[in-house]
């Protein structure tokens, strides 16, 4: 093995090790959105039928409650299809790499 070919080999690898730390803390980050939006998403549910049954004024108010917490799932997920894409697209990068 020659020096030349153990240094792109030893590139090589610094980066493909310093990717996988990154895409791990993108996948650690997104699983912690995923779990905060199951949570909003559960407190939606609820409120949807506590809609149906509270007066009128009362509904209201819950509607609006329950559509502000949509949009934070909404905004949540967004974030973590955003994630995953950043991780797709280092991926992409490092395989097409010319080393």
């Amino acid at each position: 093995m020659t020096i030349e070919y153990t240094g792109k080999v030893d590139t090589m690898l610094a980066e493909y090790t310093a990717m996988l730390d990154r895409c791990d803390a993108r996948n650690t980050q997104a699983r912690e959105l995923l779990a905060e939006a199951e949570a909003l998403a559960a407190e939606t549910r609820e409120m949807f039928g506590a809609e149906y049954s509270a007066p009128p004024g009362e509904a209201d108010r819950i509607r609006a409650e329950r559509a502000a917490l949509e949009e934070q799932v909404d905004a949540k997920s967004q974030l973590v299809l955003r994630l995953h894409q950043e991780n797709f697209d280092e991926w992409e990068k490092f395989t097409a790499a010319e080393w």
